[in-house]
């Protein structure tokens, strides 16, 4: 049987444990709130950042600025296979295939920007803002072409503003860190 000595020390090291990564999970959370503070868009990047686990476990601003253009290139590469899925389906408009397609290379583009950002922004911040920029412009082009081709293609006006949320995201993480 154990001695209460044993027990209580037991106990205390429960406890000790529960502690620290209660505090730890707090102060994760406050990298978060810190960088999305920072953006045009706070509610919307905690709603972005929040649902990957790999946010929660961000030590530093640079380990979640990394994990957030992570997030963004993969989020962006999630709407372009939305775009892949609208262009085989039978029920799309005929009319809004032509922006698809191109948009689709657009949201090609954008995510392997953010990819690139993502390596970048402990080695060179400036170079990642300019990456994460020009993944902005290339969501720009494509609501310009949809526009210009006098489209209304709902879904992809949504992709567009979600990915501009990730935009305002990397942006903060490239000027901060």
């Amino acid at each position: 049987m154990d001695s209460p000595s044993q027990k209580l020390m037991i106990s205390l090291v429960f406890c000790l444990a529960v502690f620290f990564s209660a505090s730890s999970a707090s102060a994760e959370s406050v990298l978060v709130r810190e960088l999305c503070r920072a953006t045009k868009v706070n509610p919307e990047c905690v709603a972005a950042l929040n649902p990957d686990p790999r946010a929660a476990k961000a030590t530093s601003h640079l380990s979640l600025g990394e994990i957030a253009l992570q997030i963004a290139a993969e989020n962006t590469t999630k709407r372009q296979e939305l775009l892949d899925q609208m262009l085989v389906d039978p029920n799309t408009t005929s009319s809004w295939k032509p922006v698809l397609k191109t948009c689709k290379a657009h949201f090609e583009t954008a995510a392997m920007q953010f990819s690139t950002a993502s390596r970048e922004l402990g080695l060179d911040a400036m170079s990642a803002n300019y990456e994460v920029w020009m993944a902005s412009d290339e969501i720009v082009a494509c609501l310009a072409f949809m526009r210009s081709s006098k489209q209304d293609i709902p879904p992809l006006v949504t992709s567009c503003n979600y990915v501009k949320t990730l935009v305002s995201i990397g942006d903060a993480v490239t000027k901060r860190w």
